[in-house]
Protein backbone atom coordinates (compact mmCIF):
# COMPACT_ATOMS: atom_id res chain seq x y z
CA UNK A 1 0.00 0.00 0.00
CA UNK A 2 1.32 3.26 -1.42
CA UNK A 3 2.40 5.49 1.60
CA UNK A 4 1.28 9.37 1.55
CA UNK A 5 4.55 11.48 0.57
CA UNK A 6 6.05 13.51 3.37
CA UNK A 7 5.66 16.98 1.60
CA UNK A 8 1.85 16.19 1.63
CA UNK A 9 1.79 15.36 5.34
CA UNK A 10 3.82 18.55 6.35
CA UNK A 11 1.25 20.43 4.50
CA UNK A 12 -1.61 18.69 5.66
CA UNK A 13 -0.53 19.28 9.38
CA UNK A 14 0.24 22.92 8.54
CA UNK A 15 -3.62 23.27 7.03
CA UNK A 16 -5.52 21.29 9.18
CA UNK A 17 -5.93 23.72 11.61
CA UNK A 18 -6.19 26.70 9.04
CA UNK A 19 -9.14 24.90 7.68
CA UNK A 20 -10.72 23.71 11.12
CA UNK A 21 -10.66 27.59 12.17
CA UNK A 22 -11.41 29.15 8.67
CA UNK A 23 -14.49 27.08 8.33
CA UNK A 24 -16.03 27.61 11.37
CA UNK A 25 -15.82 31.27 11.10
CA UNK A 26 -16.67 31.15 7.32
CA UNK A 27 -20.01 28.87 8.36
CA UNK A 28 -20.60 31.42 11.18
CA UNK A 29 -20.52 34.55 9.18
CA UNK A 30 -22.24 32.88 6.22
CA UNK A 31 -25.30 31.63 8.59
CA UNK A 32 -25.64 35.21 10.51
CA UNK A 33 -25.64 36.99 7.11
CA UNK A 34 -28.74 34.15 6.00
CA UNK A 35 -30.27 35.07 8.93
CA UNK A 36 -30.19 38.54 9.07
CA UNK A 37 -31.19 39.00 5.52
CA UNK A 38 -33.70 36.22 4.86
CA UNK A 39 -34.98 37.89 8.71
CA UNK A 40 -35.22 34.08 10.07
CA UNK A 41 -36.42 34.29 13.50
CA UNK A 42 -33.97 33.47 16.11
CA UNK A 43 -35.76 33.65 19.48
CA UNK A 44 -35.44 37.10 19.92
CA UNK A 45 -32.16 37.66 20.69
CA UNK A 46 -29.53 40.50 18.93
CA UNK A 47 -26.81 38.22 18.69
CA UNK A 48 -27.76 34.69 17.93
CA UNK A 49 -27.33 30.76 19.20
CA UNK A 50 -25.10 29.51 16.13
CA UNK A 51 -27.53 26.71 16.43
CA UNK A 52 -30.68 28.91 15.29
CA UNK A 53 -28.68 30.30 12.68
CA UNK A 54 -27.78 26.86 11.05
CA UNK A 55 -31.65 26.26 11.54
CA UNK A 56 -33.64 26.68 8.75
CA UNK A 57 -32.56 26.11 4.65
CA UNK A 58 -30.04 27.24 3.08
CA UNK A 59 -28.02 28.06 6.54
CA UNK A 60 -29.00 24.64 7.54
CA UNK A 61 -26.81 22.50 4.75
CA UNK A 62 -24.01 25.55 5.10
CA UNK A 63 -24.34 24.40 8.69
CA UNK A 64 -23.79 20.71 8.32
CA UNK A 65 -21.24 20.82 5.44
CA UNK A 66 -19.56 23.43 7.89
CA UNK A 67 -19.65 21.64 11.27
CA UNK A 68 -19.05 18.71 8.81
CA UNK A 69 -15.53 19.69 7.39
CA UNK A 70 -14.54 21.65 10.84
CA UNK A 71 -14.79 18.21 12.77
CA UNK A 72 -12.55 16.17 10.28
CA UNK A 73 -9.77 18.82 10.35
CA UNK A 74 -10.02 19.66 14.20
CA UNK A 75 -9.68 16.06 14.50
CA UNK A 76 -6.40 15.73 12.67
CA UNK A 77 -5.04 18.58 14.07
CA UNK A 78 -5.09 16.95 17.67
CA UNK A 79 -3.70 13.84 15.99
CA UNK A 80 -0.74 15.58 14.67
CA UNK A 81 -0.49 17.92 17.63
CA UNK A 82 0.07 14.03 19.66
CA UNK A 83 2.89 13.32 17.00
CA UNK A 84 4.56 16.11 17.87
CA UNK A 85 4.38 16.41 21.37
CA UNK A 86 5.93 12.80 21.56
CA UNK A 87 8.73 13.41 19.33
CA UNK A 88 9.23 16.37 21.69
CA UNK A 89 9.21 14.55 25.04
CA UNK A 90 11.35 11.47 24.15
CA UNK A 91 14.44 12.93 25.30
CA UNK A 92 13.37 14.57 28.37
CA UNK A 93 11.38 11.54 29.26
CA UNK A 94 14.96 9.98 28.64
CA UNK A 95 16.57 11.80 30.71
CA UNK A 96 14.31 11.76 33.47
CA UNK A 97 13.28 15.43 33.12
CA UNK A 98 9.45 14.61 32.38
CA UNK A 99 7.50 11.77 33.74
CA UNK A 100 6.61 9.13 31.55
CA UNK A 101 2.58 9.83 32.63
CA UNK A 102 3.38 13.23 30.46
CA UNK A 103 3.14 11.23 27.37
CA UNK A 104 0.15 9.46 29.05
CA UNK A 105 -1.94 12.33 29.32
CA UNK A 106 -0.72 13.63 26.22
CA UNK A 107 -2.17 10.54 24.41
CA UNK A 108 -4.82 10.77 26.48
CA UNK A 109 -5.82 14.85 25.18
CA UNK A 110 -5.37 13.50 21.27
CA UNK A 111 -8.23 10.88 21.98
CA UNK A 112 -10.57 13.00 23.85
CA UNK A 113 -10.27 16.13 21.20
CA UNK A 114 -10.49 13.90 18.54
CA UNK A 115 -13.49 11.74 19.63
CA UNK A 116 -15.17 15.47 20.74
CA UNK A 117 -15.43 16.41 16.90
CA UNK A 118 -18.01 13.59 16.87
CA UNK A 119 -20.35 15.97 18.19
CA UNK A 120 -20.31 18.55 15.81
CA UNK A 121 -21.79 16.74 12.45
CA UNK A 122 -23.99 15.51 15.06
CA UNK A 123 -25.44 18.58 16.39
CA UNK A 124 -25.51 20.26 13.02
CA UNK A 125 -27.61 17.40 11.32
CA UNK A 126 -30.08 17.18 14.04
CA UNK A 127 -31.49 20.28 14.47
CA UNK A 128 -32.50 22.51 17.46
CA UNK A 129 -36.24 22.82 16.30
CA UNK A 130 -36.35 19.03 15.18
CA UNK A 131 -34.39 17.28 17.44
CA UNK A 132 -33.33 19.17 20.78
CA UNK A 133 -32.36 16.75 22.84
CA UNK A 134 -30.00 14.99 20.60
CA UNK A 135 -28.68 18.45 19.46
CA UNK A 136 -28.07 19.75 22.68
CA UNK A 137 -26.43 16.58 24.04
CA UNK A 138 -24.05 16.39 21.28
CA UNK A 139 -23.05 20.27 21.77
CA UNK A 140 -22.33 19.26 25.55
CA UNK A 141 -19.82 15.85 24.30
CA UNK A 142 -18.29 18.30 22.21
CA UNK A 143 -17.37 21.91 24.47
CA UNK A 144 -17.16 19.47 27.22
CA UNK A 145 -14.49 17.30 25.77
CA UNK A 146 -13.05 19.94 24.34
CA UNK A 147 -12.52 21.90 27.34
CA UNK A 148 -10.85 19.08 29.23
CA UNK A 149 -8.61 18.12 26.05
CA UNK A 150 -7.57 22.07 26.03
CA UNK A 151 -6.41 21.86 29.72
CA UNK A 152 -4.33 18.96 29.74
CA UNK A 153 -2.67 20.24 26.23
CA UNK A 154 -1.73 23.07 27.79
CA UNK A 155 -0.16 21.56 30.79
CA UNK A 156 1.69 19.30 28.82
CA UNK A 157 2.63 22.59 26.98
CA UNK A 158 3.30 23.76 30.11
CA UNK A 159 5.71 20.81 30.97
CA UNK A 160 7.24 20.79 27.44
CA UNK A 161 8.58 24.45 28.00
CA UNK A 162 10.23 24.12 31.39
CA UNK A 163 11.92 20.75 30.08
CA UNK A 164 13.63 22.56 27.66
CA UNK A 165 14.13 25.94 29.46
CA UNK A 166 16.25 24.02 31.46
CA UNK A 167 18.27 21.67 29.52
CA UNK A 168 21.53 23.20 28.74
CA UNK A 169 23.33 20.27 26.78
CA UNK A 170 20.29 19.10 24.59
CA UNK A 171 19.09 21.30 22.44
CA UNK A 172 20.02 20.95 19.31
CA UNK A 173 19.77 17.25 19.11
CA UNK A 174 16.60 14.39 18.39
CA UNK A 175 15.25 12.60 19.98
CA UNK A 176 17.52 10.05 18.00
CA UNK A 177 20.35 11.66 19.82
CA UNK A 178 21.72 13.09 16.13
CA UNK A 179 21.94 16.80 15.53
CA UNK A 180 18.76 18.67 14.41
CA UNK A 181 20.46 20.73 12.31
CA UNK A 182 24.54 20.22 11.83
CA UNK A 183 25.12 24.30 10.03
CA UNK A 184 23.01 26.01 13.04
CA UNK A 185 25.18 26.79 16.23
CA UNK A 186 24.45 25.03 19.54
CA UNK A 187 23.13 28.05 21.08
CA UNK A 188 20.80 29.29 18.39
CA UNK A 189 19.39 25.90 17.35
CA UNK A 190 18.36 25.41 21.10
CA UNK A 191 17.23 29.38 21.28
CA UNK A 192 14.77 28.45 18.69
CA UNK A 193 13.50 25.11 19.79
CA UNK A 194 12.96 27.17 23.38
CA UNK A 195 11.24 30.54 21.60
CA UNK A 196 8.99 28.09 18.97
CA UNK A 197 7.50 25.87 22.29
CA UNK A 198 7.27 28.96 24.53
CA UNK A 199 5.41 30.80 21.96
CA UNK A 200 2.87 27.61 21.61
CA UNK A 201 2.21 27.13 25.13
CA UNK A 202 2.23 31.32 25.78
CA UNK A 203 -1.02 31.77 23.06
CA UNK A 204 -2.35 28.12 24.59
CA UNK A 205 -2.16 29.55 27.91
CA UNK A 206 -4.03 33.05 26.97
CA UNK A 207 -6.55 31.47 25.07
CA UNK A 208 -7.42 28.68 27.60
CA UNK A 209 -8.51 31.57 30.22
CA UNK A 210 -10.48 33.29 27.99
CA UNK A 211 -11.95 30.00 27.04
CA UNK A 212 -12.64 28.44 30.41
CA UNK A 213 -14.86 31.59 31.35
CA UNK A 214 -16.64 31.64 28.34
CA UNK A 215 -17.32 27.90 28.77
CA UNK A 216 -18.73 28.57 32.51
CA UNK A 217 -20.95 31.66 31.46
CA UNK A 218 -22.35 29.41 28.58
CA UNK A 219 -22.32 25.97 30.03
CA UNK A 220 -22.49 25.58 34.02
CA UNK A 221 -23.48 28.80 34.95
CA UNK A 222 -25.75 29.37 31.98
CA UNK A 223 -27.61 26.67 32.12
CA UNK A 224 -28.42 27.23 35.88
CA UNK A 225 -29.29 30.91 35.56
CA UNK A 226 -31.52 30.24 32.66
CA UNK A 227 -35.54 29.59 32.40
CA UNK A 228 -36.67 26.59 30.73
CA UNK A 229 -37.05 27.12 27.11
CA UNK A 230 -40.67 27.90 25.64
CA UNK A 231 -41.84 27.81 22.17
CA UNK A 232 -43.06 30.35 19.85
CA UNK A 233 -46.74 30.41 19.57
CA UNK A 234 -48.19 30.18 16.27
CA UNK A 235 -50.68 33.25 16.78
CA UNK A 236 -47.32 34.93 17.48
CA UNK A 237 -45.58 33.68 14.73
CA UNK A 238 -48.36 34.24 12.33
CA UNK A 239 -48.24 37.77 13.77
CA UNK A 240 -44.54 38.57 13.38
CA UNK A 241 -45.27 38.02 9.42
CA UNK A 242 -43.21 34.26 9.13
CA UNK A 243 -45.85 33.11 6.49
CA UNK A 244 -48.93 30.73 7.20
CA UNK A 245 -47.41 27.65 5.73
CA UNK A 246 -44.05 28.25 8.03
CA UNK A 247 -46.07 28.27 11.20
CA UNK A 248 -48.94 26.21 10.83
CA UNK A 249 -46.61 23.45 8.28
CA UNK A 250 -42.68 23.49 8.49
CA UNK A 251 -41.99 24.89 12.01
CA UNK A 252 -45.42 22.61 13.21
CA UNK A 253 -45.13 21.34 16.46
CA UNK A 254 -48.79 21.26 17.96
CA UNK A 255 -52.08 23.00 17.76
CA UNK A 256 -50.83 25.84 19.62
CA UNK A 257 -47.28 26.17 19.32
CA UNK A 258 -44.14 26.04 16.79
CA UNK A 259 -40.98 23.79 16.87
CA UNK A 260 -38.72 27.38 17.11
CA UNK A 261 -37.38 28.80 20.62
CA UNK A 262 -38.77 31.54 22.39
CA UNK A 263 -36.30 33.66 24.60
CA UNK A 264 -37.60 36.75 25.21
CA UNK A 265 -39.57 36.34 28.03
CA UNK A 266 -35.88 35.55 29.78
CA UNK A 267 -33.72 37.33 26.99
CA UNK A 268 -30.93 38.51 29.45
CA UNK A 269 -29.80 34.94 30.50
CA UNK A 270 -30.53 33.94 26.95
CA UNK A 271 -28.38 36.51 25.25
CA UNK A 272 -25.80 35.99 27.94
CA UNK A 273 -25.21 32.09 26.53
CA UNK A 274 -25.58 33.14 22.92
CA UNK A 275 -22.56 35.51 23.40
CA UNK A 276 -20.74 33.19 25.71
CA UNK A 277 -21.29 30.61 23.25
CA UNK A 278 -20.11 32.74 20.69
CA UNK A 279 -16.54 33.07 23.11
CA UNK A 280 -16.35 29.72 23.15
CA UNK A 281 -16.09 29.50 19.38
CA UNK A 282 -13.71 32.30 18.69
CA UNK A 283 -11.40 31.20 21.95
CA UNK A 284 -11.01 27.86 20.51
CA UNK A 285 -10.51 29.50 17.16
CA UNK A 286 -7.50 31.53 18.54
CA UNK A 287 -6.06 28.33 20.39
CA UNK A 288 -6.51 26.37 17.40
CA UNK A 289 -3.74 28.97 16.22
CA UNK A 290 -1.31 27.81 18.63
CA UNK A 291 -0.91 24.26 16.66
CA UNK A 292 0.36 26.58 14.04
CA UNK A 293 3.82 27.25 15.87
CA UNK A 294 5.08 23.43 15.95
CA UNK A 295 8.35 22.80 14.55
CA UNK A 296 7.26 19.39 12.63
CA UNK A 297 9.90 19.61 10.21
CA UNK A 298 12.77 20.07 13.02
CA UNK A 299 10.68 17.80 15.78
CA UNK A 300 9.62 14.82 13.94
CA UNK A 301 10.14 15.11 9.90
CA UNK A 302 14.22 15.84 10.01
CA UNK A 303 15.41 12.89 12.57
CA UNK A 304 13.79 10.65 10.01
CA UNK A 305 15.50 11.85 7.13
CA UNK A 306 18.88 12.78 8.63
CA UNK A 307 19.19 9.23 10.20
CA UNK A 308 18.45 7.14 7.78
CA UNK A 309 20.79 4.23 7.20
CA UNK A 310 22.60 5.58 10.26
CA UNK A 311 22.74 3.68 14.03
CA UNK A 312 22.38 6.20 16.72
CA UNK A 313 23.60 5.85 20.01
CA UNK A 314 21.86 7.25 22.91
CA UNK A 315 24.21 5.44 25.72
CA UNK A 316 26.38 8.94 26.54
CA UNK A 317 23.67 10.89 27.68
CA UNK A 318 23.36 10.53 31.15
CA UNK A 319 26.75 9.17 31.63
CA UNK A 320 28.97 10.79 33.72
CA UNK A 321 33.13 11.72 32.99
CA UNK A 322 34.51 10.43 36.18
CA UNK A 323 38.26 10.77 37.29
CA UNK A 324 40.45 8.44 37.43
CA UNK A 325 41.85 7.89 40.85
CA UNK A 326 45.85 9.13 40.80
CA UNK A 327 48.62 7.05 42.33
CA UNK A 328 51.10 8.65 45.00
Amino acid sequence: MPSLSPALVMRARMAAPLVASGTVVVTLVTCLVLTKSRHIYTGGLHWPYFSDMGRDSPGYYIFCVGLTVTALALAYTWVSNFEFQRAVLGRPILLGQVTRATLRWASACMVLGAVSTIGLPVLAFFSTSSYPTVHNYAAYWFFFLETVAVFINTTVSSKIYRSMRTTRDSGVFTNNGLPADPGMPADDAHAARVASVWRTFLIQAVFTALFFVAFLLYLPIGLAVVKDFEHLTIADCLERGYGEKYCTDTMRKNDTETKLWNYEDDFSASQMRAAAQLGCILTLVGYSVSFLSHDFAREVDKPRDTTRNQVPSTHFYTIPVLNSPSSE
